[in-house]
């Protein structure tokens, strides 16, 4: 349902309450009141509102907090703020809110905002529905790729074969740079005196075969994504592991695969381990993966030179990198 029905009026001073419940009764909508930041999120959790009008200058929680939480727990309810101190919302337009409103503020100005309130929850609903839609696909494809590789393989193909023919046929940059990548991983490996390991190589070749299962209107899309589309975009990752696990012969390398988006100072994906819990290939294939993305052409922007490239790895080393790594892929560069 992407209409708006119920409304709740959130603010500490009884006659503003009760004057805009009377307003929201006059537009037919259904109004509910709480007097706190606490006593809404409560209010809230018994039963859903579609639209919260909210103070921010509150005794004890403020608003602003109110908000945060509103959008954590109840992520389609629109958020309208509302505040006679203009400069609080100054800092904060980034918050995802329907609607400000200035106190003292008329009934015509309460009713635009309410309608605003509307149209934010409608597209946050539609918004919903692409994203979930999007996932299945993406599913599905996966799905598919997984079958068609086991289909070839028993038909005598080797799976690795079948599954870069099938990155080929989709996006063939996802093949060239996973060739690429395996190269400068391998001579990270040598470099760093670490024993051959044969799933590391199929892992640096395939730590993006995800890719290949994401829907077409992302891949081609010639607008910046969303942050819910980077977030299905973000997927391939377990995709890809999951492509991997269901095979015989590559099986070994989803673990490293699943991990070569960590970051080692935190804040990667998909699963947010850090430092030395996120394995020592799936390290290696994090630092030559951005060196080779940054010094290749993008749709949205020119490739870095070795210079610029060198100087980022450097930049979010023990951030991003593990700075052992870095350090041996920069000693095979100077070689090279």
């Amino acid at each position: 349902m992407t209409s708006l029905e119920s409304v709740l009026i959130v603010d500490d001073e009884p006659a503003v309450r009760d004057l805009m419940a009377r307003w929201v009764s006059a537009l037919g909508l259904r109004p509910q009141t709480a007097a706190s930041a606490d006593e809404a999120l409560e209010t809230m959790r018994r039963r859903r509102y579609d639209l919260a009008v909210i103070d921010v200058m509150m005794p004890g929680r403020d608003g602003l907090w109110l908000a945060v939480q509103l959008q954590r727990e109840h992520p389609h309810t629109a958020v309208v703020l509302a505040t006679a101190y203009s400069d609080l919302l100054r800092g904060d337009a980034q918050q995802p809110v329907a609607d400000f409103l200035i106190k003292p503020f008329p009934r015509e100005r309460f009713v635009l905002a309410v309608d605003r309130g509307r149209q934010w929850r409608k597209q946050t609903l539609e918004e919903r529905h692409w994203h979930a839609m999007l996932s299945i696909e993406l599913r599905d494809r996966a799905a598919a790729i997984s079958a068609t590789v086991a289909e070839r393989a028993r038909h005598g193909e080797d799976e690795a074969g079948a599954l870069h023919g099938l990155a080929l046929d989709r996006i063939t940059e996802t093949a060239a740079h996973g060739e690429r990548v395996e190269r400068y991983a391998q001579s990270v490996v040598r470099e760093m005196r670490l024993a051959a390991e044969p799933s590391l190589a199929v892992a640096a070749r395939f730590h993006d075969i995800g890719k290949i299962a994401i829907p077409e209107a992302l891949v081609t899309k010639p607008s910046p994504l969303t942050a819910g589309e980077i977030a299905i975009m973000r997927q391939h990752v377990d995709v890809g592991a999951e492509i991997l696990e269901a095979t015989s012969a590559l099986a070994g390398a989803a673990p490293i695969v699943r991990a070569s988006h960590e970051w080692f100072g935190g804040g990667g994906y998909p699963h947010q381990i850090t430092g030395e819990a996120i394995p020592l290939a799936s390290r290696i294939i994090a630092v030559v993966d951005a060196y080779d993305a940054m010094t290749q052409d993008r749709a949205y922007r020119s490739r870095f030179n070795a210079a610029d490239a060198v100087a980022e790895l450097l930049r979010c080393s023990t951030v991003q990198f593990d700075p052992q790594v870095v350090a041996a892929f920069l000693a095979v560069l100077g070689r090279h």
